[in-house]
């Protein structure tokens, strides 16, 4: 993979030309599509934990021709256009973002590009902890490991597994608490704990709220790996040239 753009701006334009060619190549311009909100009634996920769960965050669903992208976002709204007139939205706030980041998975999903743009749901969400923990374990080995986010199936598996595990989290409500034998660390030390760790798991809804670039850059500075996970960067990190792990997507 090359050298990640970390510049936000310059990578909201590159994915907003890339969406309008893939829309204006396919003929999808002037396509309408459907949006709804989704929360915790949608995934039904197995713990009060999950910032789903609490209201937190909700999942933007597009629906284009039939086939569904989500994201992630703390900040929902609603769209009615053509997908023409989504491709700006990215450039907005996080519930723009959100509309937007939902828009690219759904047309990446009906041109055949990327698949497992929709969240899991139930016992899943334990189950992708467990395969986050047993792939870091085979692919990178015994290490220290952070989590730039609470996600409970993730952190849950992987302080199993891992002597050394931090979380950061920017929910007032999570800092300070003990969750899964773990404390869990504001989010303005997210450098620091990046800076001593081998790897460091970030969820792609950091696209949407635009710290995503950040910790990029942290990563690369300290030279710590990686892992993106959820369905909300599986568009992006297509065209970026980014690994993404969401194996239960559907």
């Amino acid at each position: 993979m090359g050298k990640p753009i970390y510049e936000p701006k310059r990578v909201y334009a590159q994915l907003r030309d890339k969406f309008i060619e893939l829309i204006s190549s396919s003929g999808l311009s002037n396509e309408k599509a459907e949006y709804r909100i989704l929360g915790s009634d949608f995934v039904k996920l197995p713990s009060s934990d999950y910032a789903l769960m609490r209201g937190r965050e909700v999942i933007v669903d597009c629906e284009v021709c039939g086939f569904h992208g989500q994201a992630f976002t703390d900040m929902p709204k609603l769209f009615s256009g053509r997908l023409v007139d989504a491709s700006e939205l990215v450039f907005g706030d996080p519930g723009d973002r959100g509309i937007f980041f939902a828009t690219l998975n759904a047309v990446m999903r009906r041109l055949g590009l990327i698949d497992g743009t929709v969240h899991c749901r139930g016992a899943d969400a334990e189950e992708c902890g467990r395969m986050l923990a047993n792939h870091i374990l085979s692919k990178i080995g015994k290490v220290k490991v952070a989590h730039i986010g609470y996600q409970p199936g993730h952190v849950k598996a992987t302080s199993s597994i891992f002597d050394v595990v931090y979380v950061t989290d920017l929910n007032p409500e999570n800092i300070g608490k003990i969750k899964h034998g773990i404390k869990i660390l504001d989010g303005s030390m997210n450098e620091e704990v990046i800076r001593d760790t081998d790897v460091a798991c970030i969820t792609g809804s950091a696209i949407v709220n635009g710290t995503l670039f950040k910790l990029l850059e942290c990563c690369e500075t300290y030279n710590v790996k990686y892992i993106i996970y959820g369905v909300t960067i599986k568009g992006a990190a297509k065209i970026l040239g980014f690994d993404t792990f969401c194996p239960l997507g559907t």
